[in-house]
């Protein structure tokens, strides 16, 4: 009797082998690690006896036509494996003879090593593999002959005979957790001599013969690796300064089978290798540091980054000195101000002391007013203020011819008076001019009396201030002058020689 079943029960598997599990997931899967594969499932035979892997005779269950085994190999890394396999099956369709009559009592049982070599295509919760190796077998079996195939007695000769060849294979790899897996798969050996299999040659079906299996099973690893996973990367997370050192960690899954390697990135062109590890960033920037977590002999890996700002270091500014171009300018002349500055950079502010202010490193003032000014510098960075003070003293303006003055004109006065005469104040009117326009200058008036006047020295000091108010009148401020009576001159003899010691001198002072 014919069956078909081998699809329906190859699509169940794959669906019992796939509940639950999203085989678009990556895993970590063991390696380095010896492991073992059972598996069970339905054989199926090509041959001179039958041409077809899906059908094959006799009752299901007198001559179920089940496939079992067992690997133990190496698993390298998660994607490449190599084991022996030593299985065994019921190839049931060797016995279909093409008669009417039964021939259960023929056997039909094949063992068969191989050594078998896989390779998985993905690293999903559910990846595709395909595999391949050699193949050895053997079991009894009986030459064809019509008699044998009719249940003549004594017409079936018994054979045991080897056969050998290669093995083929494609399935799925469905992950549990890293040291356990199950898998579907369907497999064939392509067997040679022809008769050693089947006990038939020559049937149309070509000087090979295929023996195959349709299986599930379970892949155990006996060293089971636990990949590491990193679970915590601790950056500085605020903005460091550049040349200061800064600590990284991590932290990984406690299971995580050792030893684990951590290797660092640290985005400048450095690196190091720990769990804990501290580097100082030389310049300026923005760096990525990339964290690398290996085991397994770096078959398993982890990885994490995060981003450092790191700036220039903040030096607080000193103000080592202020300098103006000019300490004694007059009210025309522009002053240029610097400074000496150490730290970081930072925002200068000036205050001229006037009510004006400005900026920058080298600012230009001209004061309008004479007078004495505290000028204050602020120099502001990442670290705070710090300020500096000076003291310029601004003159009025004056021409450059007062500079040349040396001497000034005589007021002289008739006898025994203090009262200014015409020429007295012609003479002190040309002196109140150079006063005025040389507000730099100061005078010293000195009074004199001639000999033979009377109380000659209050009548020194009275012709002096007479002066000097003539000099306030005319708009020059006391405070430039300094009056003083000399008393009697004792120069001169000759009385038409008396009139030049009836005076007051106007003596310039700087």
């Amino acid at each position: 009797m014919k069956h078909s079943i081998l699809n329906s029960l190859l699509s169940a598997l794959v669906i019992i082998g796939g509940i639950t599990l999203p085989a678009y997931a990556q895993v970590n899967r063991s390696s380095e690690s010896v492991y073992v594969r059972p598996h069970a499932g339905i054989s199926y035979y090509m041959g001179d006896n039958e041409k077809s892997p899906f059908n094959f005779d006799g009752d299901m269950f007198d001559a179920f036509p089940y496939n079992a085994g067992i690997e133990v190999g190496y698993q390298f890394n998660p994607s490449y494996s190599l084991g022996l396999r030593v299985a065994t099956g019921a190839f049931t369709q060797i016995t279909d003879f093409e008669v009417v009559t039964e021939t259960a009592d023929h056997p039909n049982t094949r063992w068969g090593v191989g050594l078998i070599a896989r390779k998985l295509i993905s690293d999903g919760r559910i990846a595709p593999y395909w595999q391949a190796g050699l193949s050895l077998g053997g079991g009894t079996s009986y030459v064809h002959s019509g008699g044998c195939a009719g249940n003549v007695a004594g017409a079936c000769a018994e054979q045991d005979e080897l056969s050998y060849g290669g093995h083929a294979g494609v399935g799925m790899d469905i992950f549990l957790n890293p040291g356990t897996s199950l898998f579907v798969e369907s497999s064939i050996d392509i067997r040679t001599p022809d008769m050693a299999s089947d006990g038939r040659d020559n049937n149309g079906f070509g000087a090979l013969d295929f023996l195959g299996a349709h299986a599930v099973g379970a892949r155990f690893n006996l060293k089971r690796t636990v990949p590491v996973e990193l679970q915590d990367l601790v950056c500085p997370v605020d903005v460091v300064d550049a040349g200061t050192p800064v600590t990284f960690t991590a932290s990984h899954n406690a299971n995580a089978s050792a030893p684990v390697v951590f290797e660092w990135a640290f985005g400048d062109g450095s690196s190091a290798q720990g769990m804990t590890v501290t580097h100082a960033f030389d310049r300026a920037g923005d760096y990525t540091v990339d964290l690398r977590a290996t085991n397994g002999k770096g078959a398993h890996e982890s990885t994490r980054s995060c981003v450092v700002s790191v700036k220039d270091p903040c030096i607080p500014a000193a103000i080592t000195a202020m300098r103006a171009s000019n300490m004694n300018p007059d009210t025309q002349t522009s002053v240029a101000f610097s400074a000496s500055v150490t730290g970081t950079d930072g925002t200068w502010r000036w205050d001229f002391g006037d009510g004006n202010t400005g900026s920058g490193a080298n600012p230009s003032h001209t004061y309008a007013e004479a007078g004495t000014y505290t000028v204050t510098l602020e120099v502001e960075n990442c670290a705070g203020v710090t300020r500096r003070t000076m003291t310029i003293t601004v003159d009025p303006y004056e021409a450059a011819i007062c500079r040349d003055i040396t001497e000034m004109n005589v007021a002289l006065f008739d006898r025994n008076t203090s009262t200014l005469t015409e020429e007295g104040r012609a003479a002190l009117r040309e002196n109140l001019a150079i006063l005025v326009e040389c507000p730099n200058m100061n005078v010293r008036l000195e009074g004199l009396a001639s000999p033979g006047e009377r109380a000659p020295q209050k009548l020194s000091e009275d012709r002096a201030r007479v002066v000097e108010q003539f000099y306030i009148d005319g708009g020059v401020a006391a405070s430039r002058m300094v009056t003083t009576g000399l008393g009697r001159s004792e120069q001169g003899s000759k009385k038409e020689g008396l009139a030049q010691f009836r005076r007051v001198l106007t003596i310039p002072v700087r």
